[in-house]
């Protein structure tokens, strides 16, 4: 009886530390892959139309140069200049 109870407990054992070891091994996050991929498309910008301003799916991408012009880009080609597709120019109030 003494043989079966310490059988018993040593089979016991090996399955806790075996249910044990399958967790830690499961649960252990795996580092993520680079991801690393050329563009397909490639368009540039004249630095002389400014900085950056924001972009929605509606007017495209906004960018204002140093005297306050405003351009909307909607349709941008790959592997050349886009064309303004809005051009709002900052206007100076005459006195009166």
């Amino acid at each position: 009886m003494k043989l079966q109870c310490k059988t018993t407990a040593i089979v016991m054992l090996s399955i806790i530390v075996a249910l044990l070891s399958f967790k830690v091994y499961a649960a252990t996050p795996k580092p993520p892959s680079p991801q690393d991929w050329t563009p397909g498309c490639v368009a540039g910008v004249p630095k002389t139309w400014g900085t950056f301003r924001g972009a929605s799916t509606q007017s495209g991408l906004a960018f204002e140069d140093a005297s306050g012009t405003i351009r909307f880009l909607t349709n941008i080609p790959c592997s050349g200049t886009p064309t303004a597709s809005l051009t709002i120019l900052r206007t100076v109030e005459k006195p009166q």
